[in-house]
């Protein structure tokens, strides 16, 4: 925004006479290339945000383009997989650690060499005879004290911690577990670092610092060959494209599952951390991990672009051999599930549903996490020669980045991780100097016609040598800033023959049609500055819309039903929200959340949310039809709307930030949306959403104190716009208000009376039969003088 207030101011002052002169449009279009490369180094969080998404998206569709049939292996990953299938055969997670154990030993008699489980251990199992002896040594056991021998005999047959522990002393087992990057919390054993550093390279490292882990229990964790997390930091926009191989934890460095599964494999003891100088400081960079012959490259915070293979099939046979545990525990595998598991690699993870274990990808938003780990993994085994730039020191001085990567292309081999090397900041504004300098001088000679058709055949140009790039030597280079110099400097140029031709004022505003919305031009020309995601307070409506009994619907669908289902639910309601001028905050699960009066303000913001929320009901009415017909279940929603000051701005930590609202108005709006299914309404609005809100008729539910709050407030349930609203409608909502006055009046017999005949009339509203509930309780009942209503809710 700031640029654009800049630009803007700048035009203004520009006099249309001085267009005329010959170096102006070269000046335009070096200050384009100025302003490119400050964009490309800026240090705003909002411009690098939304740069990020960009790139991640032209990355995501490049990825998916590019891909190309998975090479063959002399190693083979099989991927256990905790199914629904083995859930519903074997029991609910978690299991018996016997059966743990006898999956291990199965894994071991199929011949498979690394097993590493995308799980954690960090309880010990009950052992029944433990129990018992200390009951019996508390006294609670008297007359079974000749007991006590034969619980020591038995104590460890029947110690399941002990029997998985001794089965995975047959063979290379990894167990896996969590760093908590904000969260201080110390459980479970923590297995031994790979490096310890000292606190000099400690604090000079990027690598991301640790503030907790969850471990595994001492018996399990001390009887594995290996442990490694299992975490994944995904980008701003919640996919995972990126993994560190490495964490740090209090001066120590930990390996991921993937990373310590392979060292397994190739029979090495430990890992060497490789780091170079960062120029000019006293500082250090890592630039990779080697593992006795096997270098692994990866960025200053030891992460490695994810090298997927292919689509996910959601637990069938795709990219890597599944096994159902169920069929391994049944020894009911075939004979190419058996020769899969000789002399493999084995990732124990699960795709069930409710294992909540799928994750965002480049090329799929419901992708088994434990798959993740098995590319990071396969593309580690198949780990060759790095790709390198060789430069003497003369030439690191001398030549810019550009001319680095010329010279440097010196291997023909493919690095099996996708990397963004380090001279790439380097050559890519390289590539901004030439080209911006090239298209400054030769763009003015051009007219309309053949400018767009040379801008066009440029960006083909520069967009198919970043493919090659990728394809042939995996290298990741930034493309959207380079395309976006070219459009830029066409875009100036266009503007600059428009307004050569003498256009006024509204070719100026034209040039930013492509910016923000056409229907905030003028506001913004106006005032440009007044338009920003910084954190401000303001007065905001929030709503919040929740399928009701989603765990149920859940549990009844496969993944790939209930992402069906989500994507045609959210979609015509997200189309509303957007036609009524709200702005998406998130979703999380079946639970939509957004807001209204940002970032454009909208004086009538409670309409606007009220009106969507009314446009939601009837839409979901329309969807009941459309998803019977696809076999889907039936759904309802519950809605609530709060009105107040809220707290408005990008939000959020290092790892990942959104635009959203905070405050004591919106936990309210949540909350009401809560309470829908107490009164058995479908819509419920906050007294500061109603008393400003004009044109609809409401109908007050009740006064209400929720638990954590001091303050009663008024709810009331919109019903429809009052133009819409018939005599019947009315009439009911008339005697409705004045039964709810008799029981406020504590009139309980005219309030009983009132209230079974509007029961009698409409026998599902659930509402009439609260206020009977309550009227039968508090007419037995000592209320105090200055009660007023008011319903004092006890839990969230």
């Amino acid at each position: 925004m700031k640029i654009f207030s800049l630009t803007i101011k700048f035009l203004k002052r520009l006099k249309f006479e001085l267009l005329k002169g010959s170096r102006l449009p070269v000046f335009l279009g070096l200050l384009g290339t100025v302003l490119t490369i400050m964009l490309y180094n800026t240090s705003s969080p909002l411009l690098n945000n939304i740069q990020s998404r960009i790139d991640n998206l032209v990355y995501d569709q490049r990825f998916e383009f590019m891909l190309e049939p998975p090479p063959s292996t002399e190693h083979t990953i099989v991927i256990l997989n905790v199914d629904q299938r083995s859930l519903e055969t074997l029991g609910q997670w978690p299991w018996s650690r016997f059966d743990l154990g006898d999956i291990v030993d199965q894994l071991t008699k199929y011949g498979a060499l690394v097993i590493g489980w995308d799980f954690i251990f960090p309880e010990y199992e009950r052992n029944v005879a433990v129990e018992l002896k200390d009951q019996i040594a508390g006294g609670r056991g008297q007359g079974l004290e000749d007991l006590l021998p034969r619980l020591d005999a038995v104590r460890d047959i029947i110690d399941g911690d002990r029997y998985f522990g001794d089965m995975m002393q047959q063979t290379d087992v990894v167990l896996g577990f969590s760093f908590k990057p904000n969260e201080v919390l110390n459980y479970g054993t923590l297995p031994s670092p790979i490096i310890k550093i000292d606190n000099t390279l400690s604090n000079s490292l990027a690598i991301a610092n640790m503030q907790g882990y969850e471990g595994n229990v001492d018996v399990l964790q001390n009887s594995a060959r290996g442990a490694g997390f299992f975490d994944n930091l995904p980008d701003i926009d919640g996919v995972i494209r990126r993994s560190p191989l490495i964490l740090q934890y209090q001066g120590n460095l930990y390996p991921s599952l993937a990373l310590e599964m392979a060292r397994l494999y190739f029979f090495e003891e430990n890992f060497s951390l490789e780091t170079e100088p960062v120029p000019g400081t006293l500082r250090r960079e890592i630039t990779g991990i080697k593992m006795g012959q096997v270098f692994i490259p990866t960025d200053r915070f030891g992460q490695v672009i994810v090298p997927y293979i292919g689509e996910s099939q959601l637990g069938q046979a795709g990219t890597y051999p599944y096994i159902s545990v169920v069929d391994l525990m049944n020894d009911a595998l075939t004979e190419a599930e058996e020769a899969d598991l000789f002399n493999s690699l084995v990732l124990v993870g699960a795709t069930a549903t409710g294992m909540f274990d799928l994750r965002a990808t480049p090329l799929e938003n419901i992708y088994p996490g434990v798959e993740v780990h098995a590319n990071i993994l396969n593309a580690i085994l198949n780990s060759a020669p790095t790709f390198t730039v060789e430069s003497t020191e003369a030439q690191t001085e001398s030549e810019s980045g550009l001319g680095a990567m010329i010279s440097g292309l010196t291997s023909t081999q493919r690095d099996p991780f996708p990397s963004k090397p380090d001279w790439e900041e380097g050559a890519v504004i390289s590539i901004l100097i030439v080209s911006g300098m090239f298209l400054s001088f030769v763009y003015p000679l051009l007219g309309p016609a053949l400018l767009m058709l040379s801008s066009l055949t440029f960006m083909m140009g520069i967009t198919a040598l970043n493919f090659k790039l990728w394809g042939d030597y995996n290298l990741d280079i930034s493309l959207v800033i380079i395309l976006f110099l070219v459009v830029l400097i066409t875009a100036i140029y266009l503007t600059y023959g428009f307004l050569m031709e003498g256009l006024n004022k509204r070719a100026i505003k034209g040039m930013f049609d492509q910016y923000v919305p056409p229907a905030h031009i003028d506001a913004m020309l106006d005032d440009p500055d007044n338009y920003n995601f910084d954190g401000e307070s303001k007065e905001l409506s929030v709503l919040f819309a929740d399928i009701r009994n989603f765990t149920t619907i859940s549990e009844s669908l496969s993944a790939v039903q209930l992402k069906k289902m989500l994507n045609e639910f959210f979609t015509p309601i997200t189309g509303i929200i957007f036609d009524q001028h709200g702005t998406i905050d998130k979703y999380v699960g079946d639970m939509v959340m957004a807001f209204w009066g940002a970032p454009i303000d909208d004086e009538n913001h409670r309409q606007h949310a009220v009106e969507g929320a009314l446009q939601m009901l009837e839409k979901v009415e329309e969807l009941k039809p459309h998803f019977e017909s696809q076999g889907l279940p039936e759904v309802a929603i519950g809605v609530g709307i709060n009105s107040g000051l809220m707290n408005v701005g990008d939000m959020g930590s290092t790892y990942r930030r959104s635009y959203t609202v905070l405050g004591d108005a919106v936990n309210l709006g949540s909350r009401l949306e809560m309470i829908t299914k107490v009164y058995g309404v479908k819509l419920l609005i906050g007294e500061q959403t109603y008393d400003h809100l004009d044109g609809y008729l409401c109908r007050l539910v009740d006064k209400v104190q929720v638990k954590g709050k001091e303050q009663s407030i008024r709810v009331y349930e919109p019903l429809c716009q009052k133009k819409d609203a018939s005599e019947e409608m009315i009439a009911k909502v008339d005697v409705y208000e004045r039964a709810h006055k008799k029981y406020v009046e504590q009139n309980w017999d005219e309030a009983d009376k009132m209230f079974r005949e509007l029961s009698e009339n409409e026998p599902d509203t659930k509402l009439y039969q609260v206020y009977l509930e309550r009227i039968s309780t508090l007419r037995n009942e000592e209320l105090a003088e200055d009660w007023d209503g008011t319903f004092r809710f006890t839990t969230k």
